[in-house]
């Protein structure tokens, strides 16, 4: 999953970010009277060339190291230089596609953007970043629900239910008893682990309605603290 939509909420020097909703394909204006076409979507070859030709880069492997990366792969849009060009008439090309592809190795906790043209089947660019900003998706807040489940403190601010738990979309209308939505979690503050590690909020609701208790996943320690305490009485 990747972000399009986002609500910042500024809290004891960190931001929460909602996830609302998902990346759409780039449009790119014709020159001609033809209508506009977003961009193909990909298929599972493209995906899997995708794949195959960033993890055999060599700058992508020195950066992550050895093991098996997570690969999140951006829609593709066009080059805006080359778009530029050919709507300006210097160039009669039109323009390429490329994506941006973010390689994630969780054992090494190190993680790369890398540029793909998707017509040469090749890297154009390739560069360090760090783990927070490595997109979350939903194994992310899975893996977050199950340190909470797992934490004691938890159990004891949501109680004996909080086995119940699934997660469920920020703004989904799904008709769930015991739903957690996760919360992507960036700190602001550079003596909080959160403003390097990867980490995440839990909030849970029920058919009562949201429980007064917050569980601060940091997904790169494996770590679970909470916030608030309380049910529903």
């Amino acid at each position: 999953m990747t972000i399009s939509h986002s609500l910042f909420l500024k809290r004891s020097g960190r931001l929460i970010v909602s996830v609302v909703g998902l990346l759409t394909a780039s449009l790119l204006t014709v020159r001609s009277a033809a209508p506009q076409q977003p961009p193909s979507p990909l298929t599972t070859q493209d995906s899997l060339a995708i794949e195959r030709t960033t993890l055999a880069d060599a700058r992508v492997r020195a950066i992550v190291g050895a093991g098996r990366p997570r690969l999140i792969i951006a829609d593709a849009e066009f080059d805006k230089a080359d778009a530029e060009a050919f709507l300006a008439d210097t160039s009669q090309t039109p323009p390429l596609r490329r994506l941006t592809v973010v390689v994630f190795n969780m054992q090494t906790n190190k993680a790369a953007r890398a540029v793909v043209s998707l017509a040469q089947n090749r890297i154009l660019a390739v560069q360090r970043i760090p783990v927070s900003d490595v997109p979350f998706v939903r194994e992310d807040a899975d893996q977050a629900l199950a340190l909470a489940k797992g934490s004691p403190a938890v159990r004891r601010a949501v109680g004996d239910t909080v086995t119940r738990f699934e997660i469920v979309n920020s703004g989904a209308q799904e008709s769930m008893p015991f739903a957690a939505q996760a919360l992507p979690l960036r700190s602001i503050n550079p003596r909080d682990p959160c403003s390097v590690d990867r980490c995440l909020d839990l909030i849970f609701r029920t058919a009562n309605g949201y429980l007064p208790v917050r569980a601060h996943v940091d997904l790169t320690k494996r770590t679970v603290t909470v916030e608030g305490r309380g049910r529903h009485p």
